[in-house]
């Protein structure tokens, strides 16, 4: 099926993240007359009041400049329509470029991916290594350790030195063993250190420069208070631009009948209805989504038990959304959560399921691996593989890559690392 201009202006306007949004809006305020910003809008407006969503703060302008800047992830995604892909490919490939983080990394596991978008971890596989394989280099990695090796392999080093020491010594690297790197390679001191050297050059955070570059300022898109009785929800209203269209010339009967004139009325009009409908609709979207995911986490949010398991697709299911749509409405938005401003995507929590059949979300085995840790003997911290075997007397089956990834997310050092004598 063909998008009409209005439903590719709506997945635009979703995927923006706030600071997009309002460049954006400031662009096309420049540009189109009837156009006009609302300013000390009070009280509630139409839209909050049918849907029982309110609006916090005073709208005032935040971007001096008019200038047009997208979600730079719709760069990324224009990549894709060159790589040939048919459409449920394309989607499968938009929804991972959306799950990437500012440095260019996907760390999402395939199979969950998978299930999100009900497809085949195959065909997850297919569609992360066509975004491996576009620029800048290095993006759609899983970790550090990849996104070099993909550096090495697009400048055809994959039998080199470099490639080995990024493969097996990252850790050596860093504290800069050149002495354990070169005798577990056989290879000569001198040459380590060139290959050490290159390494550096590499770029660990590909996609930095356009995914973060703007993200210094984070402004929450929804104020949300979650006590045990209740979700209240609402639209930060300093975030969100407010528009209405603006005619000086509806009653001029002289100007109307011009045609020339009459078609750039016609038109400009046009793509300012379009555009507030579209952010209506986005606004909508954004928190009806928000709204399920606070219900379903009240208890979690309230630090009374552990996050439960919701998955994007589970979100998907329950309100009738494609997954696609829900993984653009929680990229980059934030929201005020009692006193803390989050990621509305850190509120979803893959579970795994226990020996008793029981499913414990991702999140609470990372907490309860941060709290061995914490409770672990200085001098002799554990280690990854002990830490595996006591989750498996919990009865949480997990490997130990499992748990190596999992204490690199909480960012805990190895246990050699953690040593204190």
């Amino acid at each position: 099926m063909a998008l009409t201009p209005q439903m590719r202006q709506s997945i635009q306007l979703l995927g923006m993240s706030v600071k997009d949004l309002s460049e954006y809006v400031d662009s096309l305020l420049a540009k189109n007359p009837f156009l006009q910003k609302l300013i000390d809008e009070k009280g509630y407006n139409k839209h909050n009041r049918s849907s029982g969503l309110r609006t916090a703060g005073d709208d005032h302008d935040r971007i001096d400049s008019a200038k047009q800047d997208e979600n730079p992830r719709f760069k990324l995604l224009s990549q894709l329509k060159m790589a040939g892909l048919d459409s449920k490919a394309l989607e499968i490939a938009e929804y991972l470029i959306f799950e990437m983080d500012d440095n260019g990394y996907i760390t999402i596991d395939p199979e969950v991916a998978a299930k999100d978008l009900s497809v085949e971890p195959e065909e997850v596989d297919v569609c992360l290594e066509v975004i491996q394989n576009m620029e800048p280099a290095g993006i759609g990695a899983k970790d550090v350790r990849e996104c070099l090796q993909l550096q090495l392999k697009r400048r055809g080093k994959e039998d080199s030195l470099e490639y080995r020491v990024v493969s097996d010594f990252l850790s050596e690297v860093a504290r800069n063993d050149v002495e354990k790197i070169a005798g577990a390679t056989r290879s000569d001191e001198e040459k380590v250190k060139d290959a050490i050297n290159y390494i550096r050059k590499l770029n660990p955070r590909p996609a930095s420069t356009i995914l973060s570059v703007r993200s210094e300022t984070v402004i929450p898109e929804l104020v949300a208070k979650v006590d045990a009785d209740s979700v209240r929800l609402e639209l930060n209203k300093d975030s969100v631009p407010r528009l209405k269209i603006y005619n000086p010339y509806e009653n001029d009967l002289d100007i109307v009948k011009d045609p020339e004139t009459r078609k750039f009325l016609k038109e400009n009009i046009d793509i300012a209805k379009g555009l507030i409908d579209g952010l209506k609709r986005r606004e909508d979207t954004i928190c009806k989504i928000a709204k399920y995911i606070l219900e379903f986490q009240k208890d979690a949010v309230n630090k009374e038990e552990a996050p439960k398991t919701l998955t994007l697709n589970d979100v998907a299911k329950a309100l009738n959304f494609h997954p696609s749509t829900v993984s653009r409405a929680i990229s980059n938005k934030h929201i005020q959560l009692n006193d803390a401003v989050v990621p509305i995507k850190s509120l979803l929590s893959h579970g795994l399921r226990k020996d008793n059949g029981d499913i414990t979300s991702k999140t609470a085995i990372k907490r309860r691996i941060a709290e061995m840790v914490k409770g672990e003997a200085s001098a002799s911290p554990l280690k990854d593989g002990e830490i595996e075997t006591r989750l498996k007397k919990e009865g949480v089956g997990i490997n130990r890559r499992t748990v190596a990834k999992y204490r690199k997310a909480l960012r805990i050092l190895p246990a050699y690392l953690r040593r204190r004598v």
